[in-house]
């Protein structure tokens, strides 16, 4: 869709401040990112506003105030007591419009997406990388549950992706896997504007998925998790998604309550949690990763303040990664800092876009703090990997 098709809720926007907030760093991060009144969500329905007036034109000069949202949503949840505009829904609209108007887009998202379409994953490595993260496990072709890892975790963070599977193994789970047939799931499409492609991407996994006779998908990657069970759908004109999807950190609580594993070993360790925007504010789902985290013996958990709804972006979404780098490490730092008030040792979360970039944080702050999935915390306590992965300064070997 394109911003006319928005053109009630554009007209819609009072210009108030709940998308803002009234500190930079208070709810936005491309506000407190970029500094300016128009990388605000208002500011950017301001634009959109002009430009269906033909009061403003789409140039490169405008690529930062729509290409620089984090869609981390927080605008779009604040908004909820206002205007009630989809403002993520416009900003890709905007995007789409970049493309389809020939305006440069940044290099790094264009690149992200060219590459996910001519390799199959965002790092442009080769199939067999899609498996290396596998060794020493057991798939079941056929088994109608789908492990789905996605590209960060198969490529970025190959031991933790292998110790959430020999979890969910422990637990009694029969997994499929794809293995070098895997492919990106089209995320980068979505977020870059660069839509040529993205329904025949969907239509295509789709058919690979029933052909397979895959009826159920568990992945750890919200934007995975998401763009199979809301995107597609959208793009292909259907009410729901046949497969069902499951995030991981669902699965893993499920794990937790119905007594699937031994949580056996005490974790002596102060823990904190972050909530990844794509599952939080998107998915409503907070509690399932705190179920886990205070099943577990021993572990001290603690609240980061801003946390929930009120979470602030990691700085991982939106492509900003690529695209902004360094307003991505911005965010990320500023996130630290909230994290840093705990006196946690262990960031939690379940995301890997966020464990990538908050770890990026600790390193340049050099901090005694690790980033874990909470499936490692469950490992440690189930006895299914030593305890030396709690350590700060671990080095894990991929």
């Amino acid at each position: 869709m394109n911003i006319s098709d928005y053109k009630d809720m554009i007209y819609a926007c009072g210009r108030c401040e709940f998308c803002r907030g009234y500190d930079f760093d208070e709810r936005c991060p491309e506000i407190y990112t970029q500094t300016w009144e128009s990388s605000t969500a208002r500011g950017r329905m301001a634009i959109a506003r002009a430009i269906l007036e033909g009061k403003l034109e789409y140039t490169e000069d405008l690529a930062e105030r729509i290409f620089g949202c984090f869609m981390c949503g927080r605008c779009k949840y604040e908004c909820k007591k206002a205007a009630q505009i989809d403002i993520i829904a416009v900003t890709k609209a905007m995007r789409k419009d970049f493309v389809e108007q020939g305006v440069t887009i940044p290099e790094g998202g264009k690149n992200m997406a060219d590459t996910a379409l001519e390799s199959g994953n965002i790092f442009a490595d080769t199939p067999t990388a899609h498996t290396q993260w596998t060794e020493g496990l057991e798939f079941k072709e056929g088994s109608g549950t789908l492990f789905y890892p996605g590209c960060l975790a198969s490529h970025r963070f190959k031991e933790k992706t292998n110790i959430l599977v020999r979890v969910l193994q422990e637990a009694g789970y029969e997994l499929d896997f794809l293995g070098e047939e895997q492919r990106c799931c089209g995320t980068p499409y979505w977020i870059t504007g660069k839509m040529e492609h993205a329904k025949e991407w969907a239509e295509d996994y789709l058919k690979k998925l029933q052909a397979r006779g895959v009826k159920e998908i568990i992945t750890p990657c919200p934007s995975c998790f998401r763009a199979f069970d809301e995107i597609y759908p959208e793009l292909l004109g259907m009410d729901e998604f046949p497969i069902e999807v499951r995030h991981t950190s669902e699965v893993l609580a499920e794990i937790v309550r119905e007594g699937k594993i031994d949580l056996k070993n005490p974790v002596d360790v102060v823990v904190t949690y972050h909530d990844p925007c794509e599952i939080g504010r998107y998915r409503d789902i907070y509690e399932p990763p705190r179920e886990v985290i205070e099943a577990i013996p021993g572990v001290d958990f603690r609240e980061v303040p801003r946390n929930r709804e009120q979470a602030f972006c990691c700085g991982g979404g939106g492509g900003v990664k690529v695209m902004y780098e360094d307003n991505s490490q911005m965010a990320a730092r500023r996130r630290l800092e909230d994290i840093k008030t705990t006196d946690a040792t262990i960031i939690a979360t379940v995301c890997p876009a966020c464990e990538m970039n908050l770890t990026h944080a600790v390193y340049e702050a050099d901090a005694e703090m690790r980033v874990l999935d909470i499936a490692e915390l469950m490992a440690v306590s189930a006895g299914i990997v030593d305890e030396e992965i709690l350590d700060p300064y671990y080095i894990p070997e991929d």
